[in-house]
Formats: structure tokens, C-alpha cells, sequence
């Protein structure tokens, strides 16, 4: 709509009444604020459980320099990706997790049909069983949820997910693919280099990836360039595209490229992740089951011969 060249606080009107009930809300809110005179990010600020700092920050670079418009429609782009990333770790793990749910239902079931059905005991180990899973799994919500992003719990669990095969690979190119879109939409946006950089870092998603950019905002305000503050780690690929994009002053292209290559990088092992993440599940289900099956074998033959 804006791009349509219909007014911003018309634009809010518009748009609210077909949301849901909490983004019309905020929405509202937003055209309250733009109808008193206040800018669009200073009202959005007053909302943070509605819109991400990065959303704030790029909206507020966009208002002043005049360029509202391109933003909202590499905002909408960059959410579309993010919830497409999302939708696809959720389904990578929303499988296996009922599977182990289920067979912590299960796996008491023969001894408790071999030494006398009791429900209540039967149901404790159940729990018991449920719990060794579900407890860890609770943790690192709550650490993703309320943890500071820079803070020594979430380092420790991007550490770690960085380690697990195939998906700390999907989670790695990720990180570079949120990191080089903020960038881009910043460069869009107006915002200085040095901001841009430096502000990208919160954005990349993973504390221990955004380490290998921050010394590249040091860099710009030494007046050096910024592939010369890029981490050696990173990529080689991604150093150099950066350095063709800074020598060609075409950092900003440049930058999107990347994001989108990285961002396809990312769905490729996210799809392979929850292609083979069930399987191991499956695998250590049936291991579990038999090593229940061959310990009941065992306590019969030893009563029969007992006997």
C-alpha cells in the first residue's frame, strides 16, 4: 500500500482489522501513535512483545531516510523466510518427540505384565521415563525464551547446537543468512556502515556466529574495511564476496546475494534434518525396546531354571 502511495496512517487502518486479535491490537496502536504525530518506530518501541528490536531498528533507519516503503517489503520477505525456517525444525522434532512420548508409555509394559500389573507404579515409571526426555526439552525453551541472547546460557546452548550433526549446519547457515538479510536491509535503509554492521550481530540468531562479525564494526570505525574485521572461521566464499562487494561498491547486492544463497543452504539441511532426525529416533526406540524385550528373557529363563 505504501508503495501504492497510500498514506501510513491509512495503510495501519487498513491492515489492522484482518489480523488476529493481538496484531490488531498493536496495529491499532501503531495508527493511534502515527495519527498523535509520533514516528511509526517510536510507537512500535512502546509494543516489544509485537515487533522484534531488528523490525524497530530497521524501521526507524527507513523513516529517516525516506525509504518506508522497500523496507516493509524486505521486512515481509525476511519474515517469510523465518517462519519458513521455523516451520521446518518444528517439523523435524514435533514427530520424534511423540514418538519418545509414546514409547515411554510403552517400555514399562512388559515388566509390569511379568511381575504383576500395578496402574499407579506403572504409571510413575512411565513418568520417569518421559522425564528424562521432556525435562531437558523444557530447559532449553525456557533458556530460548527468556534468556539474554548474549547472555552465558544461550552461548552455551548455541555452542551446542552448532555441534549436533546436520542440524548445527542448518542452524550455522542460518545465522550467516539472517546476519547478511539484516545487513542488506539496513544498507536499504540508510543506516550507516558501522551501525550496520555492528547491529546485524543481535539479528544473526546465534551468539557464537555473530562473534565472528563483531570485530568487522571495529574495522569500519578504524576506517579499514570490513572484510578486513571478518573472523577467519567464517566462510571463505562469504570473505570474498564481501571483499568484491566493498572493492565494487556494491555491498548492499552483494550482501542479498549471500543471504539468499545461505538461507537455501539452510532449508537444504533443515528439510535433511527432518528427513533423518526420526529415523535415529526410531533407530533408538527399537534398541531401547529390545534391550526391555531381552532383560525380560533373561529374568523368565533365569526363574524357570531357578524353578
Amino acid at each position: 500500500m505504501l508503495d501504492a502511495g497510500v498514506p501510513l496512517l491509512r495503510s495501519l487502518k487498513t491492515i489492522a482489522p484482518g489480523l488476529d486479535r493481538r496484531m490488531r491490537k498493536a496495529f491499532l496502536a501503531l495508527a493511534d501513535g502515527v495519527s498523535q504525530g509520533n514516528p511509526l518506530a517510536e510507537t512500535m518501541s512502546q509494543n516489544r512483545k509485537a515487533f522484534r528490536p531488528v523490525e524497530i531498528m530497521l524501521v526507524e533507519a527507513a523513516e529517516t531516510s525516506g525509504n518506508l516503503a522497500d523496507i516493509m517489503g524486505l521486512l515481509a520477505k525476511w519474515n517469510e523466510i523465518s517462519q519458513r525456517m521455523v516451520k521446518k525444525m518444528l517439523s523435524g522434532l514435533l514427530l520424534p518427540f511423540l514418538i519418545l512420548l509414546l514409547a515411554g508409555f510403552v517400555a514399562p509394559v512388559p515388566t509390569f505384565v511379568m511381575g504383576g500389573w500395578d496402574v499407579n507404579a506403572y504409571l510413575l515409571a512411565a513418568l520417569k521415563i518421559n522425564l528424562i526426555f521432556w525435562i531437558p526439552a523444557i530447559v532449553v525453551a525456557l533458556i530460548i525464551r527468556f534468556a539474554p541472547q548474549t547472555g552465558l546460557l544461550r552461548r552455551i546452548l548455541d555452542h551446542i547446537a552448532l555441534r549436533i550433526p546436520v542440524f548445527g549446519r542448518a542452524m550455522f547457515n542460518l545465522a550467516l543468512s539472517r546476519y547478511c538479510w539484516v545487513f542488506h536491509m539496513l544498507c536499504k535503509a540508510g543506516a550507516p556502515v558501522a551501525n550496520s554492521v555492528d547491529m546485524a550481530v543481535a539479528a544473526a540468531g546465534n551468539s557464537v556466529v555473530g562473534d565472528l562479525f563483531r570485530p568487522a564494526a571495529e574495522a569500519v570505525r578504524a576506517g579499514r574495511p570490513i572484510c578486513d574485521g571478518l573472523s577467519p572461521k567464517l566462510p571463505r566464499e562469504l570473505i570474498e564476496l564481501w571483499k568484491v562487494g566493498e572493492d565494487t561498491g556494491q555491498i548492499d547486492d552483494i550482501t542479498k546475494r549471500v543471504a539468499t544463497n545461505y538461507g537455501e543452504a539452510a532449508e537444504f539441511w533443515f528439510n535433511e534434518f527432518a528427513r533423518w532426525f526420526p529415523r535415529f529416533v526410531y533407530a533408538l526406540v527399537c534398541i531401547w525396546m529390545a534391550i526391555q524385550i531381552f532383560k525380560n528373557f533373561a529374568q523368565i529363563t533365569s526363574s524357570m531354571t531357578t524353578f
